[in-house]
């Protein structure tokens, strides 16, 4: 039986709420699609995601030279995910960083780990993170034939509003 649209969304909300890693579509330069699992962050409003990243890293560059992203929060055992499409990819620095670090930090001392220094993530780090805009969100879904056989799979935009009531 298909979930209602209102099952979906408080999945997604619950996705949202525990998921620690997402997959990250881009685009190689060549035109061809490049995915990588990542640390799923994003701030309260769910206006922005976070992802900390080697800037040599082929996902890293190909944020930067798009600006454009897509991420999938899904979970195969609850049947139910989130598609984010985000834009205005791009290196934290300054006040954006110090407010970024803390959504980062807040996950490692919830995980026990030490809180790291903005240094980690500067120039001179092994790392920098980065920060793009949402602008569409979407639940997914399918629609099944007589003998419950997916024949299609559905979006349904959804808002950020949606999500976090």
């Amino acid at each position: 039986m298909e979930k209602t649209l209102t099952e979906k969304i408080a999945r997604a909300r619950q996705l949202l709420g525990y998921a620690k890693h997402a997959a990250m579509a881009t685009v190689n330069v060549d035109g061809s699609p490049h995915n990588t699992p990542f640390l799923f962050m994003h701030d309260d409003a769910l206006q922005h995601i976070f992802w900390g990243s080697h800037p040599a890293s082929e996902h890293s560059k190909n944020a930067l030279r798009t600006g454009q992203i897509f991420v999938v929060l899904y979970d195969a055992g609850a049947r139910g995910g989130l598609y984010m499409k985000a834009v205005n990819a791009h290196v934290v620095r300054g006040a954006e960083l110090e407010e970024v670090l803390t959504v980062r930090n807040k996950l490692r001392t919830d995980a026990g780990q030490s809180a790291l220094p903005a240094s980690y993530y500067s120039s001179d780090g092994p790392q920098r993170l980065w920060s793009a805009d949402v602008t569409q969100l979407w639940v997914n879904g399918s629609r099944r034939d007589a003998n419950g056989n997916i024949v299609q799979d559905i979006r349904t935009e959804v808002t950020a509003a949606d999500l976090l009531e």
